[in-house]
């Protein structure tokens, strides 16, 4: 029996028929994750920016627990010259200047070993593709 045909929806007014280049930098958790843990454990963070416009950006970022469980992460950037950033979900935001860091919320900072979360957040400028530093609180 041959399988149906799918319509894909209507497309948003945002959207871009071509898929806009994944821009992702991976970096590892230079200290130990749990302190439970008898090994030092990697983590890895994954940016991309899920959408551009005319001022601004959707950005995303996707936290992978290593070999073992994490409880609580802070993820640290440096917005780039006339950056900010005015919305975050799935994370708490802080920002001092050019520098900001958004750490886990209640329901998403226990991660198990090869576990993942992902935040997001809005921001205004022109998006780039920051460096990434992980910590565990």
């Amino acid at each position: 029996m041959p399988l149906p045909e799918v319509t894909p929806p209507a497309l948003g007014r945002n959207h871009h028929p071509t898929p806009h280049p994944v821009r992702a930098a991976r970096h590892r958790w230079a200290k130990e994750l749990s302190p439970h843990s008898q090994s030092t454990s990697a983590a890895a963070t994954t940016y991309r920016t899920v959408s551009s416009w005319s001022g601004g950006w959707q950005g995303e970022v996707t936290l992978k627990a290593g070999n073992a469980a994490i409880n609580g992460w802070t993820v640290r950037w440096t917005l780039g010259s006339g950056q900010t950033i005015s919305q975050v979900w799935s994370g708490a935001l802080t920002t001092s200047g050019s520098a900001a860091s958004v750490r886990n919320v209640d329901y998403n900072g226990s991660l198990p070993a090869s576990g993942s979360t992902t935040f997001g957040f809005i921001g205004a400028g022109t998006a780039s593709s920051p460096t990434l530093s992980c910590a565990s609180p």
